[in-house]
């Protein structure tokens, strides 16, 4: 298989991007929505910073990363200003300090323990994290994520005020 040159991947990019940007104008417009209301991310894994920054330089203003060290590897060479950028895979407590400076939303947040220290490293660098919960409704022995009267418990409690 013949690789792409630079320009072609960027070429490609923009065009991708130019489809894309169709498609939800016309999403929109089909539910009475604005476009620049509905939020686009690009995943980046396994894509080169030079590929993300020409995507950012292409109106991309949300990235999600779902490797902790994914992302601290490709962080100092990214232009993030005005880039949002979001944790989007499983995450362990003792990653999250890397990761809190950073990030403005962690998905796939499954556990108390794990909250606690997003809400602690979030107030050492005076930030404020989103979290989406992960919540186990499938029942598989292969997902993960919270059980739902677990989930319940924790908000009784107080937890999530």
């Amino acid at each position: 298989m013949e690789r792409l040159s630079i320009e072609e991947r960027f070429s490609n990019i923009e065009y991708n991007l130019n489809v894309i940007n169709e498609r939800i104008a016309l999403a929109a417009e089909k539910s009475g929505r604005k476009a620049e209301d509905i939020s686009f991310m690009a995943v980046t894994k396994t894509v080169e910073p030079i590929f993300i920054n020409h995507a950012i330089e292409h109106g991309v203003n949300l990235i999600g990363e779902n490797k902790v060290q994914e992302f601290l590897s490709k962080k100092e060479h990214l232009k993030l200003s005005g880039c949002e950028a979001h944790l989007i895979g499983h995450l362990q407590t003792n990653k999250v300090k890397y990761i809190a400076p950073f990030v403005s939303m962690i998905s796939s947040v499954d556990s108390a323990r794990l909250i606690e220290e997003i809400e602690r490293q979030a107030a050492r660098y005076e930030r404020c994290i989103d979290i989406l919960l992960e919540v186990h409704v499938a029942q598989e022995e292969t997902k993960s994520g919270w059980d739902v009267e677990e989930l319940r418990q924790y908000i009784a409690s107080g937890g999530l005020a």
